[in-house]
């Protein structure tokens, strides 16, 4: 009975993260960042890199990318498709360290308010 209290106590702690104007901010930034970094991405390798035939290739590789799963299906030739690939991973770093965080934190505060009952 207690276990399932204290997912139900999970379960709210991470609906009200999911509602929170941080985690929408963090979803829209991230979201947004790795959007844009795939258009620039397109803008700077179609042509001259054999990998990128059409924007869905470019938004692929921003996504393996920021994910830092890079697949190495797509790799920039350019050295501003390079220099792009670099700060779309500390971006993606960044950004995904702090769903973590805020995750860890929902998850800490559902503990916390279980041992009170």
């Amino acid at each position: 009975m207690q276990t399932i209290r204290h997912l139900v106590l999970i379960l709210l702690e991470i609906r009200s993260l999911i509602e929170s104007k941080l985690f929408i901010l963090l979803t829209v930034l991230g979201n947004g960042v790795i959007g844009i970094s795939g258009l620039i991405f397109y803008y700077l390798e179609f042509g001259k890199n054999p990998m990128v035939k059409d924007l869905l290739d470019a938004i692929w590789w921003s996504f393996s990318t920021a994910t830092t799963t890079g697949y190495g299906n797509i790799v920039p030739v350019t050295v501003a498709g390079k220099i792009l690939s670099i700060f779309l991973m500390l971006m993606g770093l960044a950004i995904f360290s702090m769903f973590t965080a805020l995750f860890a934190e929902a998850i800490l505060s559902s503990k916390k308010g279980f041992n009170k009952l």
